[in-house]
């Protein structure tokens, strides 16, 4: 009973990471806005895909790893569309997000875009609780894997300037029923919603700062937010710093090799209770520029 008591408290408290794309946990998504805001799907001059492979509280046995493939796609008269697959694993859950993001942009005047997003989306979740070694026999909690299908979608919006950008998202509208047997569905009608926003200071002809933020309110849970700030460097190379609330710090550089691919890599510290636990948690990114490669 006891190591059932145990693996039920660690699935719930692990439930949010595990299952958790309603706030993607990316410290680059400033890179591809698509992933937390429907809105900037294809927005963008050129077609691009990402590449996204994150490891997480690196010394950890069976810690969160993330990778990510998302493709975005840009079509005349303000349209954009972008694909993405996301896929989260730790321990003995596995999970998969599939989303098709539909955008598009009216120009409100002739330096102000409004933007519009919708993120259709669909959850696979699996957990190998059954291969769990327990001392009682025949229990019905680890008789069965978990395997679920759950359909969702985000809503986003966004004020974009050449100097600065202001976005909003409500994030899985529907009910998400991944919670049914681990936590007997306490995340039914969980409001949850991401604002952020970011403003370009030209420092000289060679040098842009650009200080962002992104802020998460999700009911129940403690209200988080990140302060970001990124130097451009002759409109080719990145160096960024990052502050995530109560949690960590981040530095991060993206580099321009040639017109069709950039490369990053992002060092998360932490400054929470996991600080002395692990050896942080590694993020790298890269971008192809697909116009230019076909």
């Amino acid at each position: 009973m006891f190591l059932k008591k145990i693996i039920v408290v660690f699935s719930i408290i692990c439930s949010p990471i595990v299952w958790g794309q309603s706030n993607v946990d990316y410290s680059l998504y400033n890179y591809s806005l698509n992933l937390i805001n429907p809105a900037f799907a294809g927005q963008k001059q050129h077609t691009e895909l990402l590449v996204n492979s994150k490891m997480q509280w690196i010394g950890i046995k069976d810690a969160p790893r993330t990778s990510t493939f998302s493709l975005n796609v840009p079509f005349k008269s303000g349209l954009g569309i972008g694909v993405s697959v996301i896929n989260d694993k730790i321990f003995i859950f596995n999970q998969t997000n599939i989303a098709l993001d539909f955008s598009y942009k009216v120009k409100l005047t002739d330096d102000h875009d409004l933007q519009f997003g919708f993120k259709a989306i669909g959850n696979i979740y699996n957990g190998d609780i059954n291969k769990i070694r327990i001392e009682e026999q025949n229990d019905e909690f680890f008789a069965d894997a978990i395997n679920k299908f759950s359909p969702n979608f985000t809503l986003g919006g966004a004020i974009v300037h050449q100097n600065y950008f202001m976005h909003m998202s409500i994030n899985n509208v529907l009910v998400d029923n991944k919670y049914e047997e681990l936590n007997n569905s306490k995340n039914s009608g969980r409001f949850n919603t991401s604002l952020g926003g970011g403003y370009t200071f030209i420092i000289n002809d060679n040098l842009k700062l650009t200080p962002s933020t992104l802020v998460r309110v999700e009911e129940g849970t403690p209200l988080s937010f990140d302060l970001n700030g990124t130097l451009e460097i002759n409109e080719k190379h990145n160096v960024g710093l990052s502050y995530f609330w109560n949690n960590s710090i981040q530095v991060n550089g993206v580099a321009s090799l040639s017109n069709w691919i950039k490369l990053g890599y992002g060092y998360r510290l932490y400054t929470n209770g996991l600080g002395s636990e692990q050896n942080g948690t590694h993020e790298f990114i890269a971008l192809f520029n697909m116009d230019d490669i076909f």
